[in-house]
């Protein structure tokens, strides 16, 4: 049997995480594992470890880190199995030791870490969806939790510029800080469930799973294995009113409110011939995106739960 494969971020959640990975890794060794240890070293290392491993036959690979080296992970594991059907062979393990661990969340994963390595141990899994997404320039990619286009990816860029943060405080004040400095609200185009929208869009998210911004429920009733997004569309509204919605997104209480509009579809086109700022599981796609393309892969990552 193949020993697991443990993909390690040491600078998640700012670096202020390498304690709680030593204490998992060894409550992991006590246990039994067997496992080999990757250490990330630059953005994107932990595509191609997976990727690596996911070839070479590992049956499960383990992401320790937040929600982006989760996302890279995913990609990795993926993009080794490209053109195949079925569900991948390899099973994703996530240790949440990041700034946001939205994902996790959703699933219902961020308990203490002694509960996390359990699950680990046990190895009881889930067959969950991923989104796939194709923009107008650069690669596709895949995503497993939320990907958003204008406002929340500019709240996205500031979280990185905030340091002596950790945790949903750093999200937080990055939404008042974009509240601020951002109002940008494109003609955009989308296209879903084959009708044709057009709007001056503040945000449209498509998730995967409810939350984002390290708690904020944009999606609360989302399902990760139902073979569609949820969609949370924003339009044009004012700053006032953008203010006074926050405390409702972060409850998931937003979902009547007459500037959002929430649906259901397998596949969305988002075109803007302005450009939108756009991030895909925490992680930044562009600032000046044209057009993405998504879709959904029904149970197609077996998750340990």
């Amino acid at each position: 049997m193949h020993p697991v494969q443990i993909i390690v971020n040491p600078f998640a959640n700012r670096g202020d995480s390498r304690h709680q990975i030593d204490l998992a890794l060894q409550a992991l060794a006590r246990s039994g594992m067997e496992f080999d240890l990757h250490l990330t070293e630059y953005r994107g290392h932990a595509v191609e470890l997976a990727e690596t491993a996911t070839r070479k036959g590992a049956a499960m690979i383990v992401a320790a880190g937040g929600d982006g080296t989760v996302h890279e992970t995913v990609n990795g594991i993926m993009r080794a199995v490209e053109g195949r059907e079925g569900p991948a062979p390899t099973t994703l393990g996530i240790l949440p030791v990041g700034s946001g661990n939205d994902f996790s969340a959703g699933l219902g994963l961020n308990q203490s870490l002694d509960e996390v390595t359990f699950r680990l141990r046990r190895g009881f899994t889930r067959l969950i969806d991923v989104g796939y997404a194709v923009p107008d320039a650069g690669p596709p990619f895949y995503f497993i939790n939320m990907l958003g286009g204008g406002f929340d990816s500019r709240v996205n860029i500031e979280a990185r510029k905030i340091k002596r943060l950790r945790g949903f405080a750093i999200y937080f004040v990055a939404v008042l800080k974009t509240l601020l400095i951002y109002y940008h609200t494109p003609v955009t185009t989308l296209r879903y469930n084959g009708e044709t929208y057009e709007i001056p869009m503040l945000m449209t998210l498509v998730a995967n799973g409810p939350r984002l911004g390290g708690g904020f429920l944009a999606a609360p009733l989302c399902s990760h294995d139902d073979g569609l997004f949820d969609l949370c569309i924003v339009r044009k509204t004012s700053r006032f009113d953008m203010l006074r919605m926050i405390p409702k997104f972060m409850k998931g209480r937003h979902l009547n409110h007459p500037k959002v509009t929430m649906a259901r579809a397998p596949s969305i086109e988002i075109e803007s011939a302005e450009g939108f700022p756009s991030q895909a599981d925490g992680e930044q796609i562009g600032i000046k995106v044209k057009k993405l393309t998504i879709s959904i892969l029904p149970r197609r990552l077996r998750v340990v739960v």
